[in-house]
């Protein structure tokens, strides 16, 4: 008796939590601009997702859209690697109380902005009401600031990616021709799926031609459809090269160094079919940074 006692104390603690934490969606102010939100994920590592996260980010910003990357793998971040970047703090120096989210965000190449994740996952579950109310105030600042966040998750299907994810509203799932990056993409469509509403989107990354691009995007949209009952759209494919290599050792993030190579310019034209030719379409809603983690942190305190 004196257990069960104690479990429902604990489930009446922890509801009422979630109850506070979705009310400050009324107590704090939402920014008068939302960021867009897109969270980038995979099913298997190796498959380019953080290299095509920063080159996309550094497209949209080139094309005039305030960008914003959020490194969410909080295993083995390496954003700031590929950028060259050498950031001091991160999210769990914010969750802390350490430092204040604009002081953590690192500064990229022409005007891209970095924040680092760290591994502060599990302590934003035990965040106090007041630490709760100035991380959601600073993000606040952030999605005023920014047109675009690019959430670049860790690869897989572990229980931080799938948290991301969860409170994600619009996802791109990156995967190449190999078969068990397919089957891994298909995966993650298959456990997204049982959320609904979410608008998932496919990327066929190092493709040797629109046919082959086009022939794994039909084998996961068959399956998808077949079992799931959805159609994942295709938002584009990238194909294999060689300078991509070369530029992830040297730091220098493809739009930037080798501007008019073919995986260049079809990251160009990505970005404006993902985020300057939708932009006037509104099909997907600007949620921001403030909106993502009142939905994660709710999701993890139940």
């Amino acid at each position: 008796m004196r257990d069960q006692a104690e479990r429902l104390r604990t489930l009446v603690q922890r509801q009422r939590m979630v109850d506070r934490t979705l009310n400050l969606q009324n107590r704090v102010n939402k920014p008068q601009k939302q960021a867009r939100l897109i969270s980038v994920t995979s099913g298997k590592g190796g498959v380019g997702k953080t290299t095509l996260t920063v080159n996309l980010a550094l497209a949209a910003q080139l094309a005039g859209l305030s960008t914003i990357i959020f490194d969410a793998d909080l295993g083995l971040a390496n954003v700031d690697i590929a950028l060259g970047l050498l950031p001091r703090y991160n999210l769990l120096h914010v969750v802390k109380g350490e430092k204040a989210l604009s002081e953590i965000v690192c500064h990229g190449p022409h005007g891209l902005r970095v924040i680092a994740g760290g591994s502060g996952l599990p302590e934003l579950a035990n965040l106090t009401q007041q630490q709760l109310e100035q991380l959601l105030m600073g993000l606040e600042e952030l999605d005023a600031s920014a047109d675009l966040i690019l959430l670049d998750t860790g690869a897989g299907l572990s229980h931080s990616v799938l948290s991301f994810l969860y409170a994600s509203q619009e996802i791109i799932v990156i995967t190449t021709p190999e078969p068990t990056s397919i089957t891994d993409a298909y995966a993650v469509i298959k456990l997204l799926s049982q959320q609904g509403g979410q608008k998932l989107q496919v990327v066929v990354n190092r493709a040797r031609g629109h046919d082959e691009a086009q022939f794994v995007y039909r084998k996961i949209v068959k399956t998808a459809q077949h079992f799931l009952g959805i159609t994942p759209a295709l938002a584009g494919w990238l194909p294999e090269d060689s300078l991509v290599t070369q530029s992830i050792i040297r730091q220098e993030p493809l739009v930037l160094s080798n501007m008019e190579s073919r995986a260049a310019r079809a990251i160009r034209q990505l970005a404006k079919e993902l985020f300057v030719v939708n932009e006037t379409k509104s099909q997907a809603p600007a949620s921001g940074l403030h909106s993502f983690f009142i939905r994660l942190i709710s999701s993890m305190k139940r």
